[in-house]
């Protein structure tokens, strides 16, 4: 029998655990999760998931809880101004330690239709919109302890809910910052909603404002409605002691359409678990990442199922990263095929450049298909950088730091394209992705 592990600063947080003033739908949620998380503890390198996963950087911590903050400090103002992305218009929304901050916020442009505030406010303002968007599923504690861990003990986040046919116009840029009194812990649990018809365009950008250490665990479930049309990109490029689990759950429904990109490079530890569920017929997501690592001991890890459950549904999976030093990146992706999901079209693919000698990728593409008259592909690759091509630039009078960087460049080229806003994605780009 496999014992239990549960770090005394972890412990120490479920002792303090106070009841909250909620529907009870959702204590009877929270208190499934929390016992689950109880029975099993932090996940084990024995299992499959997490093989390659060390979690030592969770040990000899003093994590706090971050509490709501009651007052807005005076420098936050310019703080947060300084974050919003000044090269493209957007509407722009502020979450300080997982909290909704509407006075940082700056929203006058928003169009009608569109609900924009805290998953508290949402709980009580919107009850029946908030339980029907609710993940309907727990969440398998073999596969996703630490969203086990989220809804024990996430008591907000942001809630944003588009309603049919309505058409945002301008990204919505989702700034998450974490803040410098401490070293934190935080639990967010966002719900995005799309109505049917509608067109939503989102930048969601983690910032650090310390070199403290901080541990983001972030819960993000997405409804998209038929005929809606997402473009999703996150950016994530914290401090070099950030911790960050994410998991992010969409649904799709009739002819919607998803396109997501995460890119990342920064943090120290990054696991990242994506599921989409195609769940009727039409329904086509992208999903893409780029991500660097260029400081000893950095970690990411990219878990991505999609789920085909419809016929004439359609994904495409393209994950690259460029894993410098004593570093260690992991990628696993898995189609999934239902029986009744014919007429299907997957693709899936990783690739892997290393610079360094000592630096690791491992890579782990999976298709399950049970549905005949399908096409279905996955492919993946780990190699060195082309010293070829290095010389020819070389050749040609270009300095030697100049030259990596075309390369480089040249290897992020098609996941960066796949970001449709041109002004999202210049300003990824021009924040050191690549070096």
């Amino acid at each position: 029998m496999t014992a239990i592990h549960i770090p005394s600063w972890l412990n120490q947080h479920f002792s303090n655990v106070e009841p909250a003033a909620e529907p009870q739908w959702l204590a009877d949620f929270r208190k499934h999760h929390r016992d689950n998380f109880l029975k099993t503890g932090l996940p084990s390198r024995r299992q499959e998931r997490w093989k390659y996963t060390n979690l030592a950087c969770l040990e000899n911590k003093k994590f706090i809880v971050a509490k709501p903050f009651t007052t807005i400090e005076k420098n936050w103002y310019e703080k947060t101004k300084a974050c919003r992305a000044a090269s493209f218009e957007n509407h722009f929304v502020v979450c300080v330690n997982g909290f909704y901050a509407p006075s940082l916020s700056q929203l006058e442009k928003l169009p009608t239709g569109i609900i924009i505030c805290s998953l508290q406010t949402a709980i009580h303002q919107y009850p029946e919109l908030v339980k029907k968007h609710w993940p309907q599923q727990q969440f398998d504690i073999d596969h996703y302890p630490f969203a086990n861990l989220n809804a024990a003990f996430a008591h907000d986040g942001l809630f944003l809910y588009v309603s049919d046919h309505c058409k945002i116009d301008l990204p919505i840029h989702i700034v998450s910052i974490t803040t410098d009194h401490y070293e934190s812990v935080t639990h967010p649990h966002h719900i995005l909603v799309l109505g049917k018809f509608s067109k939503l365009c989102i930048l969601e950008e983690h910032v650090a404002w310390s070199d403290r250490a901080s541990l983001m665990n972030i819960v993000t479930t997405i409804s998209v409605s038929a005929g809606a049309d997402l473009e999703y990109y996150k950016h994530q490029q914290s401090n070099r002691h950030a911790i960050c689990f994410a998991h992010t759950v969409i649904e799709q429904q009739e002819d919607s359409l998803v396109n997501h990109v995460d890119c990342s490079a920064g943090s120290f530890f990054i696991r990242d678990d994506l599921l989409i569920k195609l769940n009727k017929r039409g329904a086509s997501c992208s999903t893409s990442s780029f991500y660097r690592l260029y400081q000893d001991g950095q970690y990411v890890d990219h878990h991505v199922d999609i789920e085909h459950r419809a016929p004439y549904v359609r994904s495409d999976m393209l994950y690259k990263g460029i894993i410098d030093k004593k570093s260690q990146a992991v990628f696993k992706g898995k189609l999934y095929v239902a029986p009744e999901a014919k007429k299907t079209c997957a693709y899936q693919a990783n690739h892997h450049l290393l610079l360094a000698n000592q630096a690791e990728a491992y890579s782990r593409p999976e298709l399950e298909i049970y549905a005949d008259d399908v096409q279905c592909k996955h492919g993946a690759t780990t190699g060195k950088l082309d010293q070829e091509a290095l010389f020819y630039l070389r050749s040609r009078g270009i300095h030697y730091d100049d030259a990596l960087h075309i390369l480089l460049q040249g290897f992020a080229y098609d996941v960066m394209q796949r970001i449709r806003h041109e002004g999202i994605r210049d300003y990824i780009q021009h924040h050191r992705m690549v070096e």
